[in-house]
């Protein structure tokens, strides 16, 4: 049963856009449920393939991502080989890359208006443009580098993580050309736009927070736990970077100022995984692991509560799209999972 989504109205990426890109599909949602008075997953938005075929990966939704057309959830399927949309109206379009085992991973929007992407496997950046459904893919000049995440920094271009080389990448999106910079660090993971306007990324082999300027000049800071693996990290209200601890059960954050941390222990959520801040204040982190859950975090009172998710639920990367929801991957689902606040 076709099902909307309720996003805010906006321009969206229509399928005039995409025409003869991809195919497009109604999504198979789980019964409506009525209006939740707690925190709950509300939707299930299965994704038109087999779950081994596909993985979902990572997302992509303005506002976070400004140029990226409202009304869209953009998607990474790594296992899937492809790339996909989940628009207002409950409908998936998946587009095929051009070449079989890239494993995309990471997806932005460029300041051109053109979706981006790390090819984990293919060891490329690849972009797709809305306006034609035309592909292109950038060599990342060193071998293996396994990119990961990527985010559009305040210069224009955009960078990359590479956890088999330390290194962090930069894409100029006019010209494809690419520039590493050796980081210091081991297993550079996910990256974002810190308040000073640097790129700030997590480090989990060397238990690290590192930040890197458009110049290219690193920062590395010790996360005070030993063995914590820092994980997912996002940019708070309160001008902090907050961070996971995917092996230590902890939320850390560092000031950017003067790079001091503060650590707090969470309940119920051994592998905490991504993160977001919602529009009411609250941070709500994906918890991996036996019992995968969604754990909301105040922090101005510290109080915690953990939200179960559904049966079969292996809950990856999430976002707050532009209807102030928390969207999420579910690789064991084969979905992308809506979660109301």
């Amino acid at each position: 049963m076709r099902r909307t989504l309720g996003f805010i109205s906006g321009a969206i990426c229509a399928a005039a856009l995409l025409a003869g890109c991809g195919k497009t599909y109604p999504v198979g949602a789980v019964a409506p449920t009525p209006l939740p008075l707690t925190p709950q997953v509300t939707s299930v938005y299965t994704l038109p393939t087999s779950a081994p075929a596909a993985q979902p990966e990572g997302l992509s939704s303005a506002p976070i991502d400004s140029n990226c057309s409202t009304g869209v959830i953009w998607f990474a399927l790594e296992s899937g080989n492809a790339i996909g949309t989940l628009n207002q109206s409950a409908k998936y379009t998946l587009l095929n890359l051009p070449n079989a085992g890239s494993g995309p991973y990471g997806i932005t929007c460029g300041p051109d208006g053109q979706i981006w992407f790390t090819e984990y496997a293919g060891n490329r950046i690849g972009r797709f443009s809305t306006a034609n459904g035309n592909f292109a893919e950038f060599t990342i000049p060193t071998s293996g580098a396994d990119a990961t995440a990527i985010v559009l920094g305040n210069d224009g271009g955009l960078w990359f993580t590479e956890t088999a080389t330390g290194k962090i990448g930069r894409i100029d999106v006019s010209t494809g050309s690419i520039v590493e910079y050796p980081s210091g660090a081991t297993t550079p993971f996910d990256d974002v736009v810190g308040p000073d306007g640097n790129v700030w990324f997590t480090a989990k082999g060397s238990d690290q927070i590192g930040t890197i300027t458009s110049a290219g000049a690193v920062s590395l800071y010790n996360v005070p736990t030993a063995a914590a693996a820092p994980y997912a990290i996002v940019t708070g209200s309160d001008h902090g970077l907050w961070f996971t601890e995917n092996a230590s059960g902890k939320l850390g954050r560092i000031a950017a100022n003067n790079g001091q941390f503060t650590e707090v222990a969470l309940t119920n959520c051994s592998s905490p995984g991504s993160l977001q801040q919602g529009s009411d204040g609250n941070f709500y982190i994906i918890c991996q692991g036996a019992s995968p859950s969604v754990l909301q975090y105040n922090p101005t009172n510290g109080n915690q509560k953990t939200f179960a998710l559904k049966s079969g639920s292996v809950p990856q990367w999430s976002i707050i799209a532009f209807d102030n929801k928390l969207y999420f991957s579910d690789s064991g689902l084969n979905a992308i999972d809506q979660f109301t606040y």
